[in-house]
């Protein structure tokens, strides 16, 4: 699906298949919580505005080693950082974002897009101007501890990668 779409156009495709990428993280490792909270906006004939918030900005960005940085706090985690490239950024209304935690290892958090310290500013790359991507830019943006994907697992954010980035090898080969 990824290829066919990216051979009519590849930014269109990124933003049109940026919140399956979402729901696929949460179906694989979100808890019951997570799932039940956001998978059933996905089956309707309006599935919110979402995306993976992976990549940072600079050359050679490994997205397995996160620059963001999340702490534990007493009601759950603060997360500061910039995420790029985000498809539809400034409509986004629900994110997976990548952070180190404590310095243990990069993990998943679900983030709302009306979260305090959560601000989007236009970043266009050539090539995905229909993907309208962003800087999501995390200033120490409080979250509850259910927000944590997969126990805080590397591996998860591992396979994330994985995943997506044959996800890319498909969009580049349309």
């Amino acid at each position: 699906v990824a290829e066919a779409l990216a051979h009519g156009d590849l930014g269109l495709a990124v933003a049109v298949l940026a919140p399956s990428a979402v729901s696929t993280v949460l179906t694989q490792w979100g808890d019951a919580d997570q799932q039940a909270t956001y998978l059933p906006s996905f089956t309707g004939d309006q599935p919110p505005v979402a995306a993976l918030a992976l990549q940072e900005r600079g050359a050679l960005f490994d997205p397995r080693k996160p620059k963001a940085r999340a702490k534990r706090t007493p009601s759950g985690y603060e997360l500061t950082g910039v995420k790029a490239l985000v498809p539809r950024a400034a409509d986004g209304e629900l994110f997976v974002v990548s952070a180190d935690l404590e310095g243990r290892g990069g993990a998943l958090f679900v983030v709302e897009a009306s979260t305090t310290g959560v601000s989007v500013k236009p970043d266009p790359a050539m090539g995905l101007r229909g993907a309208a991507t962003g800087l999501l830019e995390l200033d120490a943006v409080k979250l509850p501890a259910n927000a944590l994907i997969g126990g805080g697992d590397p591996k998860v954010l591992q396979e994330t990668v994985r995943l997506s980035r044959l996800a890319w090898c498909a969009l580049a080969a349309g």
